[in-house]
């Protein structure tokens, strides 16, 4: 809270990702609300507040790959059903899935509508083919039915 608190009071924007302190909370999605809350509270309604996740689209993957990504996420799961450590870290479950329901997920998040960008965030143990990949399937599979763009336009929402 003590950083979205600075950056709000300090004119910053704010990236929210897919790992947050659970103060007060076991529930990621409630800590992420509070740290907008907290954010706009400390000034920083203007500012632009993008939103990160790992976004695995299976689409256009081979059944070997598909595989893998779902073989990724599940072993990654367990991680996201309580706190983790002394200082409770919560982690979002990766969003791995067909188009469709990557789209149901996002759009059942409770902090997508409150943001202006949001950030596709890759895993690390994967191939450029497997980035270019989901990447390829995100822009044109996900982003257009979320109505946002490449970032041609000041005004719109933005991946």
């Amino acid at each position: 809270m003590r950083s979205a608190r600075w950056a709000g009071e300090n004119g910053f924007n704010l990236l929210i990702g897919n790992v947050t302190t659970g103060e007060q909370t076991d529930d990621f999605f409630v800590a992420q609300l509070r740290q907008l809350e907290t954010y706009k509270l400390a000034g920083g309604g203007r500012g632009r507040v993008a939103l990160g996740g790992v976004i695995v689209p299976l689409d256009s993957a081979d059944p070997g790959t598909r595989r893998r990504y779902l073989d990724y996420a599940a072993g990654r799961d367990g991680r996201t059903l309580a706190p983790q450590g002394e200082r409770r870290t919560l982690f979002a479950r990766d969003v791995v899935g067909t188009a469709d329901e990557i789209l149901e997920r996002l759009f059942a998040d409770p902090i997508l509508p409150h943001v202006s960008e949001l950030r596709l965030e890759l895993p690390y143990e994967f191939e450029d083919e497997e980035y270019r990949q989901i990447i390829h399937d995100f822009i044109t599979l996900v982003a257009p039915e979320l109505d946002w763009n490449h970032g041609e336009s000041q005004g719109q929402r933005t991946a």
